[in-house]
């Protein structure tokens, strides 16, 4: 009797972690595609530049610019894997831009460097800015709502990826 229980059970398990796997998710852009798989973490636009230090450490290197949109300067943070731009805000240095050209570091989607034009397209669709050289999604709504997916491309490879505040 047992084993016909753990049998029925089994196969039930399986049924279960079957279902949906045929059936990938549509392609498309929104709101909760805005971040960058670094290090394990998963990092958004518009967090605190703390949060990243807390993940990352202080094994970067560091530059600023006096800021031409806010009170303040501008900073960046080059990790070896990523680029984290800020802006000053009465809060804080905010996360306003990450940049990768990095094997390792994923988007949303799993879409890494090294992957093919068709392989974006695929996992986030055709509506986008077509450049030639260069893939943008854009999520409307301004710098506090609205956001940027970007692929640059070589050869129909992409070379870099970065998410940014700004819309185009």
């Amino acid at each position: 009797m047992k084993k016909t229980v753990l049998f029925i059970y089994l196969i039930v398990l399986l049924a279960a972690a079957g279902c949906g796997q045929g059936n990938p998710a549509a392609p498309g852009f929104g709101r909760e595609d805005l971040f960058l798989n670094v290090d394990g973490t998963r990092f958004f636009l518009h967090i605190d530049i703390e949060t990243v230090f807390a993940a990352l450490g202080d094994n970067y290197e560091y530059s600023e610019a006096r800021s031409c949109d806010h009170d303040g300067m501008d900073k960046t943070f080059i990790y070896d894997t990523a680029h984290f731009y800020t802006f000053p805000l009465p809060k804080g240095d905010t996360v306003s831009e990450i940049f990768t050209s990095d094997l390792a570091v994923a988007t949303s989607k799993g879409i890494r460097v090294g992957d093919g034009k068709e392989d974006v397209m695929a996992a986030y669709g055709d509506d986008c800015e077509d450049t030639g050289f260069q893939l943008i999604y854009n999520l409307p709504g301004g710098s506090d709502e609205g956001g940027s997916l970007c692929f640059d491309l070589e050869d129909g490879v992409v070379v870099a990826i970065y998410i940014t505040t700004r819309v185009f």
